[in-house]
């Protein structure tokens, strides 16, 4: 029990030992010397009240508030308008804030010397990690400053395989006509991008070495100048389970050898067969049963090779879909009405049109800038400067109605998908897509038939460490996907252990002190983390204090019931000056001698006489 809860029981008692002294006193003493009655009970009833006021002069009762908003000035509040007639605080990022705000450290220490307070009006550019948890239930508004000119969203790539393509996606704010270019360790420009409609970019580039790199997106204004310039960490893992898959051929063709090479050079564990006719094939591919589909995470299914499976291997086939398998039937020509109906029975009911013709984006018009898109080529393929500006071969496909879009390096409607129990199942159109490393364009080969086997590809169970958010030192960063005994190992080698989330099992977090590369570790794995300076890329923390201020944003409820209005506790003074008068109308009843029985000592003259 707290001591306020001891405070009333024992006033209460003590005045009670005290009025029954008062009251056995005066029943005990002799008839001809007994006070008179009402002394006693005035001395018992200025008890009680002296009492009475003491436990409200220590414990006053709450009075109703006067005002329960109050408004809370954080960084980049000029210029932005102030709620009148509410009291107004600024906390340490807001600066001196306007005349009459009071300064305070934190806001925690605000709503402590203001506990009537039930709503808050944020003004700027947010609440900080600091000060987020202190809202509790409260309402709050969220009046948001502008945010700063340059990169204000950034979606990093994550676990990029050795020689794979990876895409940095972003949103610039406040310059129109900017001019974006993603930049390689070495310095150079790997692509660039012009502003969408909704200010948006998309920057590709291709991963060399193993291991972590920092890349850089560079805004340039309609100037030429630079406005903002932000690092974007790409983590290159080695030890990343290759994509199992198989691939099956009606009959000998350039797509098999095209789609060989492209299994080879990405790094793919390649198991194939194509059909020769009359019951024989090659290659060394297993038999299509459950347990070899099992060992596989993606089937490359040509049309024709479908219609050359028994009724048991179609099966089998389905039911390794719905058990977590990726199939992408390959129909450049118009399928057979069994591979149709098949389509159909995994839910994937889709039309296709007349053939057009589409050709493929081809990138940096530079020679430097596309060879650092591509790559430097191979002994066999050596890199030809030739080919910058060259327009890639067209393509033939049919477009499809019906399922989910592919990727985003191809039409939508050329390959479409749609998920099947635990796997997924997909269907592409496009016709020889082998011109394209024909005509030194493998790099555009490779986008393709990387992306629809990403889409589709079975999940492996051994999955990167996620990251919620950009992570800033000072900032609590919340990591998912690891387990209870897992480490962050900070850039001067301290191991720092991570606290998990009760309310996820397993996520936990940490708050990292300092900028650098972390080391994520756990058991025998682990990931590289980036963690930003304070003062590093402003506009994504900008952006990012905004984002987390305005989760918290709450309109206030209803009008509350008269006995749950908003109180704040009420003043001492009034109870302590009347305690003081009440204890010292008791002290001088005490003293003085009215009411008392006047007795004449024996031998005294008898003044009355």
């Amino acid at each position: 029990m707290t001591p306020e809860r001891w405070l009333l029981p024992l006033l209460c008692a003590a005045a009670a030992l005290s009025i029954q002294r008062l009251a056995i006193a005066h029943l005990r003493a002799p008839r001809e010397a007994r006070p008179a009655a009402w002394r006693t009970c005035a001395l018992a009833t200025l008890t009680a009240v002296s009492a009475g006021l003491l436990a409200l002069t220590l414990q006053p009762p709450p009075v109703p508030a006067a005002g329960g908003a109050l408004v809370v000035l954080t960084a980049s509040w000029d210029d932005l308008p102030l709620p009148a007639s509410q009291p107004v605080i600024a906390l340490p990022e807001a600066g001196e804030g306007p005349s009459g705000a009071l300064r305070m450290p934190d806001l925690a220490t605000a709503l402590r010397r203001h506990p009537e307070v039930q709503a808050l009006t944020i003004v700027g550019a947010g609440l900080t990690a600091r000060d987020r948890d202190a809202v509790g239930d409260r309402a709050l508004a969220f009046v948001p400053a502008a945010l700063p000119d340059g990169i204000v969203a950034l979606e990093v790539p994550r676990g990029v395989a050795p020689g794979a393509r990876f895409e940095v996606r972003g949103r610039v704010a406040g310059l129109d006509g900017a001019q974006v270019a993603l930049v390689d360790p070495a310095g150079r420009i790997v692509d660039t991008s012009a502003l969408d409609e909704a200010d948006g970019f998309r920057l590709a580039g291709t991963a060399r070495g193993v291991g972590a790199d920092l890349f850089v997106v560079r805004v340039r204004d309609a100037d030429d100048a630079e406005r903002s310039r932000v690092e974007v960490p790409v983590v290159v893992v080695e030890d990343a389970a290759p994509v199992r898959v198989l691939l099956l051929a009606g009959a000998p063709n350039p797509d098999l050898r095209a789609l060989r090479r492209w299994a080879e050079d990405t790094g793919l564990r390649l198991r194939w067969r194509v059909a020769l006719g009359g019951g024989t094939g090659v290659g060394d591919a297993p038999a299509l049963d459950a347990a070899s589909l099992a060992e596989q995470d993606l089937v490359l299914l040509e049309a024709r090779a479908f219609d050359g499976l028994s009724a048991g291997a179609r099966a089998a086939l389905r039911s390794a879909v719905a058990n977590g398998l990726g199939v992408l039937v390959h129909a450049p020509q118009p399928p057979s009405r069994a591979l149709r109906d098949w389509l159909r029975g995994t839910g994937l009911a889709i039309d296709a049109g007349p053939a057009r013709t589409w050709r493929p984006d081809p990138g940096p018009t530079d020679a430097a800038r596309l060879r650092a898109w591509t790559g430097p080529g191979s002994d066999d393929a050596p890199f030809d400067p030739l080919l910058a500006g060259e327009a890639p071969p067209a393509l033939a496909y049919r477009p499809l109605a019906g399922g989910l879009p592919g990727s985003e390096d191809s039409p939508p409607d050329m390959m479409r998908w749609q998920a099947w129990g635990r796997g997924r199942i997909g269907l592409v159109t496009l016709a020889d897509s082998w011109r394209l490393p024909l005509a030194g364009r493998a790099d555009l080969h490779a986008a393709l038939w990387s992306g629809w086997a990403g889409t589709l590809a079975r999940v492996g169970d051994q999955a990167a460490v996620a990251v919620e958010r950009p992570a800033w030192a000072g900032e609590r960063v919340v990591l998912c996907g690891l387990a209870p005994n897992a480490q962050a190992i900070a850039p001067d080698g301290r191991a720092i252990s991570l606290l998990g989330d009760p309310a996820a099992r397993d996520c936990a977090g940490l708050w990292p002190r300092a900028a650098g590369w972390y080391r994520i570790v756990d058991a025998d794995r682990h990931w590289p983390l980036r963690v930003r300076a304070s003062d590093e890329a402003s506009g994504l923390w900008a952006a990012q204090q905004r984002a987390r201020t305005q989760a918290l944003v709450r309109a206030p409820a209803g009008d509350p019931a008269p006995q749950a209005q908003a109180t704040a506790p009420g003043s001492s003074w009034p109870w302590a000056l009347a305690w003081l008068l009440a204890t010292a109308a008791l002290w001088a009843l005490g003293r003085a001698r009215l009411g008392r029985v006047q007795l004449t000592p024996p031998g005294s003259p008898n003044l009355s006489a």
